[in-house]
Parts: C-alpha cells; structure tokens; sequence
C-alpha cells in the first residue's frame, strides 16, 4: 500500500510540538530581523515568504507522514541515486544560469524567481539510503566493513557537496554516525571512526586552493584580527551583536546592530546574531533548550518506534537536524569558521524549512508504521535508546 492511516495514539506528539516551537520562535526573529514598518505588523517581504513557506512546507510534512514506511523502502536507492545525479549535475553546470554563482558559491538551482538549495532534500535521500541498507538482512553494524560501508553511503554525496559547500557536506557526518549506532557499532569504532575523519579534514583543509574563499574562511578563524574586515567580517558582527544583547537583551525588534544592518545574513546564517541582541542570553538559551527538547523528543519516539527502518531514519533525522544546529551556533559563536549552514527551523529559507519538515514527514510516517516482525540474528543489534 502507498497510503496509510494516520493514528493519533502513534504519532510523535512530544516531536511536533518542539518543531512547531522553533519554527514559531524562528519565524519572530525572522520577522526582526527584515523588520518593515512600511508593511502590517512589520512584516518585510522575506517575512511573508516565510510564513508562506511554513504553511507549504506543513502541507507537505503532511503528504509524506501519510505515505507508507514501506513505500518510502521501495523509493530509498532511486531517491539516493537522484540526489548523486543532481550533485553532480550541480557540479557540472557550476557557473551558468542555471546553477549561477551567488557569493561564490554555485549551491543554488534558479528557475526564473524561484530559487532552491538542493542539499536540503538530498540529506534526505542519503538518509532513506542509510536507513535502508542499515535495517537490510545481513547488514551488522559491529562488523567494520559492514560499518565502512554505511558510512560510505553517506560519504559520498557529502563528499560532492562539500567541495562548494563544505558546512553542508558536514551535516552528513552526525546523521550517519548517528545512526550506525543505533544499528549497533559500537563505540569504540566510532571514537576510531572520529579520529580518522578529523585527520582527513585537516587534509583537506591543507589541500584547499589557497586563493579560495573555504580556505580564507578557515584562515579567518584561525587569525581572526588579520581577517577581520574581509572573511572574517559575519562572525566578528555576530559574536558583537550576541555580546551586546548581555542577559536579557536590547528588546525584540529594536536592536541597533540588526536595525541598522550591521550584522550580514543576519536573516539566514546568522539568525542566531538576532536573537541573542534583542532576547540576550536567556533568549538564545531558550533556543538550545528547545533543540534539546527537540532530541530527546526525538529519540523517544525512535526508541517506541516498531520498525527497524523507522527506528534509523527518526535518528537519522534527529542527528542531521542537530547536528546542523550545533554547526550553526559554533560559527555564530566563533567557535568554528564560517560555513554557511542555517540554523534549522529558523533561518530565512524555503528550501532548509521545507527539507526540515519532510523529515519530520518521514519520522511520523515512521512512527505510525505497522510493526516488522524480524528473525534475523541483526534484529539484537540495535543499540537501546
């Protein structure tokens, strides 16, 4: 069947709700952020767009959470093929109208007005691939080839991506890592697996063009002082406006480093920057807390989830959407260079909030799925949640 019903009793309640949270509170400081007071209740153009995008973007959440768990296996390898192809067509066609190079990087296909980022939907893809391969008959995740072999599922669309967008091609790393744990490798591979994905960035980081703009940004965070009006320019203006918002901050929609335009991106990569002028620290707090919450919402409904494939594809989702928060925070905060990575549920963006909503499409769907009777000696596997 491609069509399932719904039951209230199974679905992720505790999920939507954390999701609806930040989108609520995203969409606020979305709004601050490209305030107009020529416009009813300040609402600038990409504040429209926003709204107009959740509501698309919850229709479709509810599309795929009625499409069947079994219908999404089927549809997993030509999902991921397609993802490989569109990354590598994106590769091919860099630099053109179609694929045009918008602040030096070609991460965008335009059509006409529209404009769409299509790594947000080829996470997806890598993670129904995981997912499927991971819960397949004979795959166990405490044999190391069998682990290598999850993890290059994922690799290699990250690896394509990561050569225009390496905060992009990062996010796969959390989600796969993730999830193979859940399969059952165990720990000590993954601290091994670690160790070896750190040597291979500081690889790649050595090997990057020295005149190209991944390598400035990484020359940027280590001598921030050198790079300080050039690449190192958003997370200087970020980390002041965060600073400056102290405890309680300057108050919603009247901070002067976000009025003025003193913070760049600062609807999009550095919405963070926003919140934390105007709401100060406790703001920004509240925004770590709910993406805790969103975690352990997360993994709760993964752990009462009666399907195998369900079970890693909510994980799968938890940790792609975490781990693109912590990446997001870490660069507004300084703590990692400039990757451009929006903070999910909050940053301006069609594309990041409709990706971020058909995941929770699929977690639902997932949930609500019928229970998988399986024999095989992998079902003990699974690590508990």
């Amino acid at each position: 069947m491609l069509i399932q019903a719904v039951k209230p009793r199974l679905v992720p309640w505790a999920l939507i709700a954390a999701v609806l949270l930040l989108t609520s509170y995203g969409i606020a400081c979305v709004i601050s952020a490209c305030f107009d007071p020529a416009h009813s209740f300040g609402l600038g153009r990409e504040s429209r767009l926003q709204l107009y995008w959740w509501a698309i973007a919850a229709g479709a959440c509810l599309v795929v959470a009625h499409v069947t768990l079994g219908a999404w296996k089927q549809m997993a390898w030509p999902l991921y093929g397609l993802g490989v192809m569109v990354v590598v067509f994106m590769m091919l066609a860099a630099g053109s109208s179609l694929v045009p190079s918008i602040k030096g990087q070609a991460n965008w296909i335009v059509v006409g007005p529209l404009r769409v980022q299509p790594v947000e939907f080829i996470k997806l893809s890598a993670l129904l691939g995981c997912a499927k391969l991971m819960s397949g008959a004979g795959f166990d995740a405490r044999k190391l080839h069998h682990a290598v072999l999850g993890l290059m599922v994922a690799a290699v669309p990250s690896a394509l991506v990561a050569r225009g967008d390496l905060g992009s091609g990062l996010t796969f790393v959390p989600m796969a890592i993730g999830m193979l744990y859940v399969a059952g490798m165990q720990l000590r591979w993954i601290a091994v697996g670690a160790v070896l994905m750190s040597g291979v960035a500081v690889v790649g980081v050595m090997a990057l063009p020295k005149d190209g703009y991944q390598y400035k940004r990484v020359q940027a965070y280590l001598h921030p002082d050198e790079y300080a009006l050039t690449e190192g320019y958003q997370t200087q203006r970020s980390m002041s406006a965060i600073g400056s918002g102290q405890w309680l901050g300057k108050g919603y929609a009247v901070g002067d480093q976000n009025r003025l335009g003193w913070v760049p991106e600062k609807h999009t990569d550095l919405i963070l920057a926003v919140a934390g002028e105007e709401l100060g620290f406790v703001g920004t707090t509240v925004i770590m807390l709910l993406f805790v919450g969103f975690a352990w919402a997360g993994l709760s409904a993964a752990a009462q989830c009666r399907d195998p494939t369900g079970r890693l594809v909510i994980t799968g989702y938890v940790c792609l959407i975490g781990g693109q928060a912590s990446i997001n925070i870490a660069v507004a905060t300084g703590l990692m260079p400039v990757t451009g990575v929006t903070l999910p549920f909050f940053s301006y963006g069609g594309s990041s909030l409709l990706g971020s909503y058909i995941g929770l499409g699929l977690a639902i769907s997932s949930c609500v799925a019928p229970r998988r009777m399986t024999t095989t000696a992998r079902s003990g596997s699974y690590q508990a949640l």
